[in-house]
C-alpha cells in the first residue's frame, strides 16, 4: 500500500524517511514549490528542510497524482492552511483513501481539530491521526522513537503500523481521537513557556513544576472536551509535552526564548521562519477554555504575555501568586 505525504516541510520529510525505510520505493511526497520537487526529483535533496539528509523517492506538485497512487495520505502543513489544502484536494478523495492528519493544532476561530477538518471537507471516513515525541531531526538521523496512531477505525490503525512501524520508530494504537490532537496542540504552548523560563535562568526544579503543572492543565482541558484522562500520560501527551518543552529543535521552545529576550512575537516568527503552531493555538486555547470556564494558568499567563503585551516578569508573578488547590483537580 504506497504512501503519499502532503507537506515537505521538516515533519513531511521525516515521514518520508520513515515510510521509505519501511518499503523503498512506495513514497511520493506533496510539495507546492516546483524548487523544492524539481530538487527531491533530481538529487532527493530536500533544499529546504534538512538538505544534508537527502532520501531517493518521487515527489510532485500534483495532488490528484498522489491521490491516484497511494492510500495512506499522511498531512503534514501547518494549521493555518490545513484547510485550504485539505479543501483543494477533496475532490480527489475516494472511499478507500486513509487519511491521516500529523499537524498540531486547532483552527483559528473554529478551534476545530484537524480530523474534524478532514471529514467536514472530504468524503472519508478513515480518518486518523498521528501524534507522539517526534523531532523531526531526530527520526530522520534513525533515533529510537514513537508515536500514537489514533483512530476510531481498527483498519485505520492497523495500516498505519503496517506502514510505518519498525524497531526504530515505534506506533501504538489508541481510539482517542481527541486526546491525541489535543495533547499536540497544547504541548507547544508549554513548550513555549518552557524556553521563556529557561532564557530567565530558571532551572530543573522550575521545569518540573511547569511540566506538571502543564500535564494537570491538559487533562483538565481534554476531560471537558471529551478526551481520556490517561491519553495524556501517553506518547502523545506527556511524552510529547516533555521532548517539545526540553529540546531547542523544538521551534516552539526557541520561540519562547526569542520573546523572553524581548523580540515581538511577529519578529520572532521571521526569526525561526518556520511554523510555531504555539502561537495560535495559545490564543484559540485561551478563548476556548474562557467560554468553558476551565482554569487553565499557564495558558492564561502566555496569552497575556504573547497577546496583551505584559511584562514577562510580572505575567510569571501572577501566575506564582495564582490559587493553589488540589494537585489533581479537574475543575
Amino acid at each position: 500500500m504506497s504512501v503519499g505525504i502532503i507537506g515537505a516541510g521538516s515533519w513531511g520529510w521525516a515521514i518520508a524517511h520513515i515510510s521509505e525505510r519501511k518499503k523503498p520505493g512506495q513514497t511520493l511526497i506533496w510539495s507546492r514549490s516546483k524548487e523544492v520537487v524539481q530538487s527531491i526529483n533530481k538529487s532527493g535533496i530536500n533544499p529546504k528542510r534538512f538538505p544534508q539528509s537527502p532520501l531517493k523517492i518521487r515527489a510532485t506538485n500534483e495532488l490528484e497524482e498522489v491521490f491516484s497512487e497511494a492510500k495512506i495520505i499522511f498531512i503534514a502543513v501547518p494549521t493555518y492552511t490545513f484547510r485550504d489544502v485539505v479543501r483543494s484536494f477533496s475532490r480527489y478523495v475516494q472511499g478507500d483513501h486513509i487519511i491521516i492528519s500529523t499537524s498540531k493544532g486547532l483552527e483559528r476561530g473554529t478551534f476545530k481539530r484537524m480530523s474534524e477538518i478532514i471529514k467536514e471537507e472530504t468524503c472519508s471516513k478513515k480518518i486518523g491521526v498521528l501524534s507522539g515525541p517526534n523531532l523531526a531531526a531526530e527520526v530522520i538521523n534513525g533515533d529510537p522513537s514513537g508515536a500514537v496512531i489514533a483512530s476510531y477505525i481498527r483498519e485505520v490503525q492497523e495500516k498505519v503500523y503496517e506502514a510505518l512501524h519498525s524497531p526504530f520508530f515505534r506506533i501504538y494504537l489508541s481510539y482517542d481521537v481527541i486526546g491525541a490532537e489535543l495533547g499536540g496542540a497544547l504541548k507547544n504552548i508549554y513548550a513555549i513557556a518552557a524556553g521563556i523560563s529557561d532564557h530567565l535562568g530558571f532551572k530543573m526544579n522550575t521545569f518540573s513544576l511547569l511540566l506538571s503543572r502543564a500535564a494537570s492543565e491538559m487533562v483538565r482541558f481534554g476531560v471537558k472536551l471529551g478526551a481520556k484522562q490517561e491519553t495524556f500520560f501517553g506518547l502523545s501527551g506527556m511524552g510529547d509535552l516533555f521532548a517539545t518543552a526540553s529540546s531547542d529543535l523544538s521551534r516552539n521552545r526557541r520561540f519562547g526564548k526569542l520573546i523572553a529576550q524581548g523580540v515581538s512575537p511577529q519578529d520572532a516568527l521571521k526569526q525561526i521562519g518556520e511554523a510555531v503552531e504555539g502561537y495560535p493555538a495559545t490564543k484559540a486555547v485561551w478563548e476556548l477554555s474562557q467560554k468553558m470556564g476551565i482554569k487553565m494558568n499557564i495558558v492564561n499567563a502566555i496569552y497575556s504575555i504573547l497577546y496583551l503585551g505584559k511584562d514577562i516578569r510580572t505575567a510569571i508573578i501572577e501566575l506564582l501568586s495564582s490559587e493553589v488547590r488540589e494537585e489533581f483537580a479537574l475543575e
